[in-house]
C-alpha cells in the first residue's frame, strides 16, 4: 500500500509537470506562428512600417544588456504601484465583502472608478505632482486599485453560506476553515487580480512615463517615436512583453498547479 500510495503521489507530479510543460510548449507554438505572420508582414511592409522580428530581438538583447537601467527603473516603479494596489485592494474588499451594507454602498464608487480612463488619471496626476516618479506611481496604483478591490470583495460576496454552516456544525476550528475552504475559493480570485494588474500596472506606467516622466521606458519610447525609430519602439514593447509572460509562467501558473489542481486554465 505504501508503494502505490508512492507512484500515485510520483504519477499526480508527474502528470503535474506534464501539463506546465505542454502549456509552455503551446505558447512557443502560438508565439512560433505569430512571428511567422509578423516576419511577413515585414517583408510586404518595408522596415520602416514594420521592423523585421530578427532586428527587434536583435535590438531588444543589446537593450537588455546595455548599462541602462531605464527597463529595472519601469519595473520597480510599476512593482511599487501594484504592491500598495494590490495589498490595500485586497484589505479593503475584504472587509467590504464581509459586511453587505459596504458592499452596496462601495459597488457605485467602484464602478465609476473602473469607467474612468486610465489617461484621466495620468493627466491629473501630472496636474498634482509633476513630471517625476510620483506621478507614473500614483496614476498607476490608482488605476490599477479598483481591479484588486472588486476582485477581493467578490471573493468574500460569493463564499457559500451553506458551507460555513457546515465548517460550524463539524466544529472546524479557524485553521481547518482556511486550509479547507476559505483559501481554496479566495486564491483564484487573488491569483486572477494579481494577474490582471501587473499586466495592466505595466502598460499603463510605459502611457504614463510616456506622458509624465523623464526616465523610464516610456520615455525611451517617446525618444524613439521623435527620431521615427520604429525598431526601437517594438524592442521595447517586446521586452516587456516578455517580461509578462515570465511573470505569468513562472508565478501565476505554478502557483495554480500546485494549489489549485482541479482548475483548467482558459
Amino acid at each position: 500500500m505504501i508503494t502505490q500510495d508512492g507512484n500515485a503521489i510520483r504519477l499526480n507530479a508527474f502528470h503535474k509537470i506534464s501539463n506546465y510543460l505542454i502549456e509552455g510548449l503551446s505558447g512557443l507554438g502560438i508565439i512560433a506562428l505569430f512571428l511567422g505572420v509578423w516576419h511577413i508582414g515585414s517583408k510586404i511592409s518595408g522596415e520602416f512600417i514594420l521592423p523585421a522580428p530578427l532586428n527587434v530581438l536583435q535590438r531588444s538583447l543589446e537593450i537588455i544588456a546595455s548599462s541602462d537601467n531605464q527597463i529595472l527603473l519601469t519595473i520597480y516603479r510599476t512593482t511599487i504601484s501594484i504592491v500598495f494596489a494590490f495589498i490595500i485592494g485586497w484589505i479593503l474588499g475584504v472587509i467590504a465583502g464581509s459586511f453587505k451594507t459596504l458592499a452596496r454602498l462601495f459597488k457605485p464608487l467602484m464602478d465609476i472608478f473602473l469607467a474612468i480612463p486610465p489617461i484621466i488619471w495620468i493627466v491629473i496626476s501630472l496636474f498634482w505632482f509633476g513630471i517625476g516618479s510620483v506621478s507614473v506611481i500614483f496614476s498607476v496604483f490608482i488605476a490599477i486599485f479598483p481591479l484588486s478591490f472588486a476582485n477581493s470583495m467578490l471573493s468574500v460576496i460569493t463564499l457559500d453560506d451553506r458551507l460555513d454552516e457546515v465548517c460550524i456544525a463539524y466544529k472546524l476550528n479557524l485553521f481547518k476553515r482556511l486550509k479547507a475552504y476559505y483559501l481554496p475559493h479566495i486564491l483564484p480570485y487573488l491569483l486572477n487580480s494579481l494577474n490582471i494588474i501587473t499586466a495592466m500596472g505595466i502598460k499603463i506606467m510605459i502611457m504614463a512615463e510616456l506622458l509624465g516622466a523623464s526616465d523610464g521606458v516610456g520615455a525611451k519610447i517617446a525618444d524613439a517615436r521623435t527620431y521615427l525609430d520604429t525598431t526601437e519602439v517594438l524592442a521595447y514593447v517586446t521586452i516587456m512583453i516578455g517580461f509578462i509572460l515570465l511573470f505569468n509562467f513562472l508565478f501565476i501558473k505554478p502557483i495554480k498547479i500546485i494549489f489549485l489542481p482541479w482548475l483548467k486554465e482558459s
